[in-house]
């Protein structure tokens, strides 16, 4: 007999030591200005498994209002007891809750019945609607791992309130299990839920009442808790303006303190360089006109050809290549870009959209050449400029986003934030000086740009000094003066010098054009400029795609 008595205690042990909530109590008084005073009483059956220090309660801080829009709580913790003595406690903040650890590395005494109390304060709780206001609160939330016996939630208004002006709701996350409400004409509503609530079943309750028993929020108090929801977002964006203030203010700067004074004119260019090579030595970055400067001097080497074709109201474009030897051009620029559009004599090439992928690998070949051959040994990036916007948008990133982590607004600061990355490293092209070497050059390609432009002026005939301006002078420097934009210059010079029928006669005769006839010569030297670079950069562009329907 005593036998089977042990043997019924071993089996029933497991049912005693149940770890479990034998009773959660919720008692919330809701004040005349909207804040809240929650106290909560939670009595455990402590084995030692879930509760072996304490307890964790996870407090929600996040919800929705009645348009929709996330609201952030504000919950300060005021009190926290273990059996009417006070016991250390932290917070951390996951997802949408505040989470409270209640002990410290201590172990609780097993088996026991700890009774823990909790009395925090929020805000921001009550929603405000256009008839009626309502407090909705997850009571008790679905946070426990164990069942809870026995929950019950109070919630006392700020002023009496008739029985039928209110309105009390509740669901209990479990099914089966439902509350019972009572209502008292003092305010106050008491839901009391029917049976035991399984694990991780919430309670969440809601009482509706008239406007008027709570004060509704003004205007300005509004403004301010939409200010502190997208706090974070306001930062992240004060940053972006203040970054781009500072690279355009930065920018400015270091431009100026590259621009050259007292320069002498060069009527040569410098040996070994392409008029892309010059216009990127002084723009610091490449760009279509480059291009259109660098295929037009290949043309005048007799590489290849340019023809122009009416079609319709606009002309279109074609480039052949005329003979072998792409090596014999002078640059590596020039080389690459003539191997990546036309890889083979007799090849040819209209420039227009529907050979972008072809036009854009061709650019991409000229862009490389040109950095790998001036960066960084004639242009460095301005490394006080550079280091000083990335720490402007560091420190605002990490404040953003420290500030936004728990708010409705992360997603939006975080884009924001993102926006920054293209920023800096726009910045750190742009914000270039040159070196000792580039500094050089540059006064070289100035000097050249401003014989190109204005050393021999339309109807002043040759200087004397200057080379003598004849038609091959001419069409050899054309691209460079395309390169510098100064071709209209440079062929009212031409025009000044061979006279108008003579320039006519030069440009209608040139072996690398074909297509419409000239018959002005400072509209040819615009279309070699202008059109061709205009041409290139809509060839660049993404093709349309036809419409649906």
């Amino acid at each position: 007999m005593r036998l089977l008595l042990l043997l019924l205690a071993c089996l029933a042990a497991p049912a005693w030591a149940q770890e479990r909530i034998l009773r959660h109590d919720v008692d919330v008084r809701v004040h005349a200005d909207g804040r809240l005073d929650v106290a909560e009483r939670i009595e455990v059956a402590a084995e030692g498994r879930v509760f072996r220090h304490g307890l964790v309660r996870d407090i929600p801080l996040r919800f929705d209002d009645l348009q929709g829009d996330a609201v952030v709580a504000d919950v300060e913790i005021r009190d926290v007891r273990r059996d009417g003595r006070p016991v250390p406690w932290r917070t951390t903040r996951t997802g949408r809750v505040l989470r409270l650890h209640v002990g410290d590395d201590r172990h609780l005494p097993v088996p026991s019945q700890p009774v823990f109390t909790l009395h925090y304060r929020t805000t921001r709780q009550p929603v405000f609607g256009a008839v009626q206001d309502a407090v909705a609160l997850a009571g008790i939330g679905g946070d426990q791992p164990v069942a809870t016996e026995r929950a019950s939630v109070m919630v006392h208004l700020p002023a009496a309130v008739a029985i039928g002006a209110m309105q009390a709701q509740s669901t209990t996350g479990a099914d089966g299990v439902d509350a019972r409400v009572a209502l008292s004409s003092m305010g106050s509503a008491q839901w009391t839920t029917s049976g035991p609530l399984p694990p991780h079943a919430g309670f969440d309750v809601r009482l509706a009442f008239p406007k008027g028993v709570i004060a509704d929020p003004g205007a300005a108090q509004r403004v301010a808790w939409w200010l502190q929801d997208r706090r974070g977002l306001l930062v992240a964006l004060a940053g972006l303006v203040l970054l781009a203030g500072w690279c355009l203010l930065r920018w400015r700067r270091v431009r100026r303190s590259t621009r050259l004074s007292a320069v002498p004119v060069r009527r040569e260019p410098p040996p070994g360089f392409s008029p892309a090579g010059l216009r990127f030595v002084r723009r610091m970055r490449p760009d279509p006109r480059g291009f259109a400067a660098d295929l037009l001097a290949a043309a005048v080497d007799a590489h290849l050809r340019i023809v122009r074709v009416p079609q319709g109201a606009r002309t279109g474009w074609r480039i052949e290549r005329t003979r072998a030897g792409a090596h014999a051009l002078p640059t590596l620029e020039q080389r690459a870009q003539l191997v990546a559009l036309l890889p083979e004599p007799g090849a040819a090439l209209d420039l227009r959209r529907h050979a972008r992928d072809r036009i854009a690998g061709g650019c991409r070949a000229h862009t490389r050449a040109l950095r790998r051959r001036f960066v960084p040994s004639l242009f460095r990036p301005h490394r006080g400029s550079v280091l000083g916007a990335v720490l402007i948008a560091v420190a605002s990133a990490v404040a953003a986003l420290m500030l936004a982590w728990h708010t409705p607004a992360l997603p939006a600061t975080v884009l924001v934030v993102a926006l920054m990355l293209p920023m800096l490293a726009v910045f750190a092209t742009l914000v270039r000086t040159p070196t000792a070497e580039g500094q050089a050059l540059l006064r070289d390609v100035e000097g050249l740009r401003r014989y190109l432009g204005g050393a021999i002026k339309a109807g002043r005939g040759h200087d004397g000094a200057s080379p003598v301006l004849d038609a091959a002078r001419y069409v050899r420097l054309l691209p460079y003066a395309v390169a510098l934009e100064v071709e209209d210059a440079w062929t009212q010079a031409f025009v000044a010098s061979a006279g108008q029928q003579s320039a006519v006669a030069t440009l209608a005769g040139l072996d690398w054009y074909r297509g419409i006839d000239v018959t002005d010569p400072a509209r040819f030297s615009r279309s070699m400029g202008t059109s061709l670079t205009a041409r290139i950069a809509a060839s660049l562009r993404p093709k349309r795609r036809p419409r649906a329907g």
